[in-house]
Parts: structure tokens; sequence; C-alpha cells
């Protein structure tokens, strides 16, 4: 008789578990290098044979926002970051076999087209001559199509919105997490921060292929560090409590059983908030602001619009009391923001990529198949399959990004699904069911906002952008056929009757 897949991995658990703490009796070293791959595939078994899809992706958005990025920088391995495919593939690959055994036919998602060609044009790129190895054209393949089966996954799990408020109360957690992480990390010195490990070290101080992730007060001359929190790199906890914030709002608005956490939400988004001010990452507080924005936006063309704007604003108080109150300092330290003041911020965004955003006529025209693919990003840094020569191409953009890697194809590929996702996003306003409505908003204020910030950055390949973008399109998918389904209750989209008073 076969045992239940619950108390197989329970069993798998305790076992890791049990080495774990025998190897912690050693030293802090071995508990990293060897304890934890050992509970890593406990947990990947376990997720292999569970059928609750919502606890073990859950499992899966607290190691990207725990533990991933602290376990690659604290050991200076890039192999560290295999642990979240391990996860993520263990969740795929059981579901795939349990499809196939049950002879279950295979719902076709919308967007499967668009996503099939999107894997087809990167493993495409293997063949490009440019490239130094066939081991480290997979690798940079790996960047690309790493999330891709989240996708997936969130089609087929992120289908009620409980489920959805679920994400939204880990997004907070995490988020506020990272922001006491960040907050700890603003008070040390580039050498305290650097020995917290390898990773760290090169974090601070720079490599061959990277400058080291500080600034310079120019008020009293001293270096101060840009806190990673707990990912891989500078910034992390505000792009975190970015992502976190219009999930706290639409948690706060939903009401119900909700208004019993209330409290524990004011307090998590504090810390979001701390996390976004103590990142020192421009890019975190203009994505902050911007989600912020569209969920208000995308919430006030319902009746019940005006409940988010008091909602917002409550939040917004009890934030800034907080830092003011129990952080005093945070925000009159040290930092990189007079650039964004509300008279510069415009002036700033504009110039702080626009030679990258310039660029891009000239990429088209020279590189319309791409420089090949791994070249840049994170997979630029990587010694497998031989070192890549920098080829000086200005990578610091999704558009510039995608052309080096991908050429025009992918290019194209990855903004018509960006685009379907924000329009889909958008479309689903419409919805009667208030707190669906509210929660699949929130969604798509994030999407909305890392969309934009990809003209700073290359959101396509980075954790935790990438992850939530697949996830994100995937859900959009299911929920946006559910509408043109007619299964979905809407409301009227005059704007007479939307503004019109119960």
């Amino acid at each position: 008789m076969m045992l239940p897949s619950s108390l197989v991995g329970l069993l798998i658990g305790v076992a890791a578990a049990t080495f774990l703490a025998a190897v912690a009796l050693r030293s802090t070293r071995d508990v990293i290098h060897l304890g934890a791959p050992v509970l890593l595939c406990g947990v990947a078994a376990w997720m292999f044979f569970s059928e609750r899809y919502e606890w073990t992706l859950a499992v899966l958005v607290v190691y990207l926002g725990l533990l991933d990025g602290f376990l690659k920088l604290s050991t200076g391995s890039t192999v560290a970051t295999l642990g979240r495919d391990v996860l993520l593939y263990a969740i795929a690959g059981g579901a795939f076999v349990r499809v196939v055994l049950r002879r279950r036919p295979l719902e076709s998602p919308p967007l499967m087209l668009g996503v099939i060609a999107w894997v087809v044009i990167c493993l495409v790129q293997v063949l490009n001559p440019v490239v130094p190895s066939i081991s480290h054209a997979f690798a940079g393949v790996r960047q690309h199509i790493e999330f891709v089966p989240l996708f997936f996954l969130g089609y087929a799990v992120m289908r009620s919105e409980r489920r959805l408020m679920g994400l939204f109360w880990l997004l907070i957690i995490v988020a506020a997490v990272n922001g006491i992480v960040s907050l700890v990390q603003s008070s040390l010195t580039p050498a305290e921060l650097a020995a917290w490990g390898p990773g760290y070290a090169s974090e601070v101080f720079g490599t061959a292929t990277q400058t080291g992730r500080t600034f310079l007060d120019s008020a009293t001359g001293v270096t101060h560090v840009r806190p990673p929190a707990l990912g891989s790199d500078f910034g992390f906890g505000g792009i975190v409590g970015a992502m976190a914030l219009p999930g706290a709002l639409a948690i706060a608005m939903a009401g119900g059983k909700s208004r019993r956490y209330i409290p524990f939400l004011g307090v998590c988004v504090v810390l979001a908030v701390v996390g976004v001010v103590t990142s020192q990452s421009r890019t975190a507080v203009l994505s902050a602001a911007i989600a912020v924005m569209a969920f208000l936006l995308l919430t006030v063309t319902s009746r019940r619009g005006l409940t988010a704007i008091v909602v917002a604003a409550l939040l917004t108080l009890v934030t800034y009391f907080g830092l003011t109150t129990v952080f005093g300092g945070v925000t009159s330290g040290p930092n990189r923001y007079s650039s964004i003041a509300p008279t510069k911020v415009i002036s700033t965004a504009v110039a702080a990529r626009q030679g990258t955003v310039a660029l891009i006529p000239t990429y088209l025209v020279d590189y319309p198949l791409g420089d090949g693919i791994g070249s840049v990003g994170p997979a630029g840094g990587s010694s497998v399959g031989g070192a890549v020569s920098s080829n000086g191409l200005d990578a610091e953009s999704e558009p510039t990004f995608l052309i080096i890697e991908l050429g025009i194809p992918g290019l194209l590929i990855m903004y018509a699904l960006l685009l379907w996702g924000m329009r889909m996003g958008v479309s689903l306003r419409v919805l009667a069911e208030r707190r669906l409505q509210v929660a699949l908003a929130a969604l798509a204020a994030v999407f909305i906002a890392v969309c934009v910030g990809g003209f700073v950055g290359a959101n396509t390949a980075n954790s935790p952008t990438s992850p939530f973008i697949w996830l994100a399109l995937g859900t959009f998918a299911y929920w946006g056929s559910e509408m043109r389904r007619c299964r979905l209750a809407t409301r009227s989209r005059r704007l007479r009757t939307t503004l019109a008073a119960r």
C-alpha cells in the first residue's frame, strides 16, 4: 500500500531536519554547505508529491524572498541559485507526472502560443555562433526561461480571491522581514557588511565585471552601503516592498475577517516602506509610487473607489508616523533621494536612462538577431562554459537587454506578452465582485510598475520581478478567459453609472 504523499513528505522532512541539526552542531559553514542542500532536497521531494499547490507555491515564494539571495551571497557561489530551480521544477514536475499518469486532458491557457514562441526563440539562440560554448549558451537560456513554469502554475492555481489574498500576505510579510534586514545593513560600514560572506564582499567592493554597491555622502565624505537585504543584489528589499504595497491596500480594503489583522498589517507596511527607503534605490522608490498610484486608479473606477483612497491615506499616515517615531532618522540620514524629489522626479527619470534608451535604434540595426545569449544580465558574469569577454554594450534597460540577448524577435515577443498582461490586468477592473476586483487590481498595479521599471533594469531576468511576471501572466490568463466566457459578473463601464451612488 502506498503511503499518502503528505506522510512521505513529512518523513523526508523529518529525516532532513535531523541531519541538519546534527550538522549544525559542527559549524555554521557546514549548515550552509552540507545541511541546507539536504534539507532543500527533502522539501523538494515533498513539493513533488504534494497536490496542495497553493502551499508548495507559498514555500517557493518564501524561499525566493528570504533565502535565495542570502544563500548565494553568504556562500559566494552562483550554484546556490539552483536551489530555487530545484523547488520550482519539483512542483512543475510533480504536476506534469500526475497529468500523464491520470491521463487528464491538458487545458490550453490563453497566451500559450506566445509563451512557447518565447521559449523557442531563447533555445534557437543557443546556435548563435558568437557564444563561447554550448554550455554557456544554455546558462544564458536559463535566465530567460527559468521561471516560465510559473505561468502554467499561476493559471492552474491562482483561481480564487482567497489565494490571491494569500499571495499578498506572503509578499507583505516577506517585505517586512527584508525591511528589517535592510535597516540593519544600512547602519553597517562597507567592511562590516562584506564580512557577511564572499558574495557580500563582491557586492560591496565590486568585481572585475561589477562596480561596488556603495555611495558617497557628499556632506561628510563617508562611504555608505546600498543594502541588498535578503536578496542577491542591492535594492532587493526596496523592490519587494514596492511589490507588496498594493497587495497590502487590497487586504485592508477586503473587510470581513481581515479587519482583525489591520494592526499587524500596518506594522508590516511600515517595515516594507522602511525597506524601500533604506534600500537606497531610486528605482524602488519610484516603483512603489507607480504601483500605489496604479492601484488607486484601477480601484477608484468602482463605486467603492473612495474606500481605496481613504485606506491609502490611513496607511500613509501609519507609515509616516512609524518612520518618524519608531524609526526616527531612517529618512533623515545619508541617502540618494534628493534627485527624485517631486520637483525633480521627471527630469531625473529621463536623465537616468536617457543614454541607454537612445541606444535602442542603434542596437536594433546593429544586432537584429542578438549579440549572443548569456553575454549580459545575470548570466553575463557566469564562468560556465568559459568566461564571456565584455562586449561593452549597455544592457541597463529591458529593451536593450532583450535586443543584445535575443535580437528583434525576442524583443517583440516579450513586449507582446507584457503589453497583453497590462491590457488584461486593466480590463479586469470591471469585475462586479468587489474583493476579487480589488485583488486583481493590486496584481495588475504591481505588474504595471514592474513593466515601467523595465526601462531602468532587466526585470525579466532578475528575481523577484521575473517570477512575478510569469505568475501574474498566468493568473491574468485564467481570469481573462473566465471573463470572456461570461462566467464572471461585470459592472457597467459607463462613467455615469460607475460614479453613481448606491
